[in-house]
């Protein structure tokens, strides 16, 4: 076990996900048990110089971070989940931060006596699988700190 994103201990694997490109701007991705999801995202992005891309998946999580945000007081809450849950939705996108491809991931988890668990992905790795489609844009679309979000927001050009 090592430290992972956020302190939180993850099995270390080598990363076995396995991928295809299903059109010119579709991509198939297949996580293996314990790839780290954020970690591997980012990288395949990177690799495929995805700037910008719409992201959707379903599968298994182990030991998940999730964190709901409050623009009142610019902080995300934090719930550290312990065990294996079913992603039953993955939502997000990919815009760049900082010259680099960044992960935005939503998720709606179910846990072995289907309770309901919903949040943004900071942490996780693959339980027994993960299947994610990857739509990339040919677009260069960055996002920066909004002061007043208090978060990354899409810098889009002024009308």
């Amino acid at each position: 076990m090592d430290a992972g994103f956020y302190g939180r201990s993850v099995r270390q694997y080598d990363s076995a996900m396995t991928h295809a490109q299903l059109t010119e701007n579709v991509h198939a991705l297949c996580f293996a048990p314990g790839d780290d999801i954020i970690g591997e995202l980012t990288a395949y992005c990177k690799e495929q110089a995805i700037a910008n891309a719409q992201i959707t998946g379903l599968g298994s999580v182990e030991n998940p971070t999730l964190a709901h945000y409050t623009m009142a007081t610019h902080q995300f809450a934090q719930k550290e989940l312990d065990g294996t849950f079913e992603i039953t939705a993955l939502s997000g996108n990919i815009g760049l931060i900082n010259d680099q491809p960044a992960p935005h991931l939503h998720v709606s988890l179910a846990d072995a006596d289907m309770h309901a668990f919903g949040g943004h992905l900071m942490a996780g790795v693959c339980g027994a699988t993960l299947e994610v489609i990857v739509t990339a844009y040919p677009s260069q679309f960055t996002k920066s700190y909004n002061e007043q979000i208090g978060l990354n927001v899409w810098d889009f050009p002024s009308p």
